[in-house]
């Protein structure tokens, strides 16, 4: 009987992509997969693409209904509905039946019946680390048992007519969606899958210690998230210090997925890493508003802490371009994390989505970000007191509204944290004046050569001498010159400037950890 069972289940199993095995991976869908097996799947490919597109175009189909009535798409509902469905149901009785005499698949299937429904984390992670398949009907790992509210406070109330909301949350999925996170839209999914795998498939073979997990939010959304460990210990337990003892949680851009992102950052320091795909990304569900991503980066950040072991102080939070917003607001909602690395992102998404769109949508872009895509990084990072390090890439020409360096909107996040932490030294005003002199600059030197009889002793006993951050009164009693030197040091200290692009590979010599007060009062 157990045997009928799992012939049967060969018909409803998730897909297989990868056999990995003594540290060889064997691409099943070439090496293995039938003929028969492979129409299956691209039949239903197919109907995903075309439920994609009507859906794409269901605004247009509703507007001809209207205008000309629902006769003709009746008709056309009658004549393709039956084609449709037994197309469907012989390409799924064909791919089944294929499966059923395919040795590799149906060893796939028995072990993947009883890894799902063991118990030990164990069995677990020797299946998910020996296949690559379809990871939608994994079970949960661990599900989230706190979160944040659509109406918090920290994503913005904005207050929406009742009679329009419908219209704004149409313009927020149909338009807004793919345009702040194309990777959440199945066309760009369905691209990128084959990379995707073989991102998984080379973190498998790479790392020993990689063990993947699916995350549940409070808004029952699943998170796809992997971690490599790179905690060395003794033979009695011991940790031994160095980088692996940190864990880095890395926060990607707006197209970009662990598999093949910011991860390898600082994977390749030798940091403990841990990464997770936004809602709609990869094998993550759910649509990425602002909140939803905020419930998903405290499902990541409660799975570190509570199931991995890692104490806040020992994380580290890696934001690269929109990933920013999600560092941003979990280092404010938890100020005791160690440290925060802020990489090619920018202040407030609204001066760069205005732009993009026609002038008679403004009001409407407005407040569709506001609503839904609330990314006001600047409103939450500064409240974060702890390390940061801001990244900024000279060539940036996405997030940047003139092109250069003048216009990078990273610049106004920069100044806000400065701000927040000595408002007494960068908010007077010719400070402020230079420090935007400064970020039209691309290089230190012409920066370092502003500030007359430069003192980096000076600044250190100055402090040494300070509270905080925050530190409402330095800068104060020091005369013109000294608050340049002071402001030009903390400003250096807190901003990297990188060469290249938007997209570019970060280079390993600018993935360091922030700049603490504490190294210079102890120098």
């Amino acid at each position: 009987m157990e045997k009928v069972w799992l012939l049967v289940k060969n018909f409803s199993s998730p897909r297989l992509y990868q056999i990995c095995k003594d540290g060889l991976c064997v691409d099943y869908t070439t090496a293995h997969q039938t003929v028969i097996e492979r129409w299956g799947n691209f039949v239903f490919d197919g109907y995903s693409w075309l439920i994609t597109i009507v859906t794409y175009l269901s605004p247009f189909i509703v507007y001809n209904a209207y205008k000309h009535g629902l006769d003709g798409h009746i008709a056309i509902a009658r004549v393709s509905i039956a084609p449709l469905l037994s197309v469907y149901f012989i390409a799924f009785i064909l791919r089944g039946s294929a499966r059923c005499i395919t040795p590799e698949y149906r060893e796939f299937v028995a072990s993947y019946e009883e890894s799902i429904n063991s118990k030990s984390n164990i069995i677990r992670q020797l299946f998910l680390n020996k296949y690559d398949f379809d990871f939608s009907d994994w079970n949960v790992d661990m599900k989230a048992s706190y979160g944040v509210s659509p109406d918090s406070d920290c994503h913005g109330k904005h207050n929406i007519p009742f009679i329009f909301k419908p219209f704004y949350y149409f313009m927020a999925t149909w338009v807004g969606k793919p345009l702040a996170y194309p990777g959440a839209t199945y066309p760009i999914n369905a691209i990128m899958s084959k990379h995707l795998g073989a991102g998984r498939v080379g973190h498998m073979l790479m790392s020993k210690n990689m063990s993947r997990a699916k995350l549940e939010t409070v808004d029952k959304n699943h998170i796809d998230s992997v971690f490599v460990d790179n905690r060395a210990t003794t033979e009695d337990g011991t940790p031994i210090e160095g980088p692996g003892q940190t864990l880095v949680i890395t926060c990607e851009g707006n197209a970009a997925y662990y598999e093949v992102g910011a991860f390898e950052y600082p994977l390749r320091e030798g940091y403990s890493t841990l990464g997770w795909n936004h809602p709609g990304f990869g094998y993550s569900t759910g649509i990425p508003f602002g909140y939803a991503d905020a419930n998903a980066i405290e499902a990541v950040y409660e799975y570190a802490t509570k199931e991995l072991g890692f104490a806040p102080k020992d994380i580290t939070l890696y934001g690269w371009s929109i990933g920013g917003y999600s560092a941003s607001y979990l280092a404010n909602s938890h100020p005791e994390i160690g440290n925060v690395i802020i990489d090619a992102s920018f202040d407030d998404i609204i001066p760069l989505a205005i732009p993009r769109m026609p002038d008679f949508l403004q009001s409407v872009t407005e407040n569709c970000c506001r609503k839904y895509f609330n990314l006001n990084n600047a409103a939450l990072l500064p409240k974060y007191q702890g390390p940061i390090r801001l990244i900024r890439r000279n060539g940036d020409e996405i997030i940047s509204t003139n092109g250069r360096a003048s216009g990078n909107r990273g610049n106004q996040l920069l100044v806000a944290v400065l701000q927040s932490r000595y408002p007494a030294l960068f908010k007077d005003p010719e400070v402020e004046d230079t420090v935007s002199d400064w970020l039209d600059q691309t290089s230190p030197v012409p920066r370092r050569l502003s500030v007359p009889g430069y003192d980096m002793e000076f600044c250190k006993e100055q402090l040494r001498n300070s509270v905080g951050p925050p530190d409402d009164t330095l800068g104060q009693g020091v005369n013109r010159d000294e608050k340049l030197i002071l402001a030009y040091y903390l400003f250096s200290k807190h901003l990297t400037d990188c060469e290249g692009g938007h997209n570019n590979p970060l280079s390993r010599k600018y993935f360091k950890m922030p700049w603490k007060k504490s190294d210079d009062i102890s120098s």
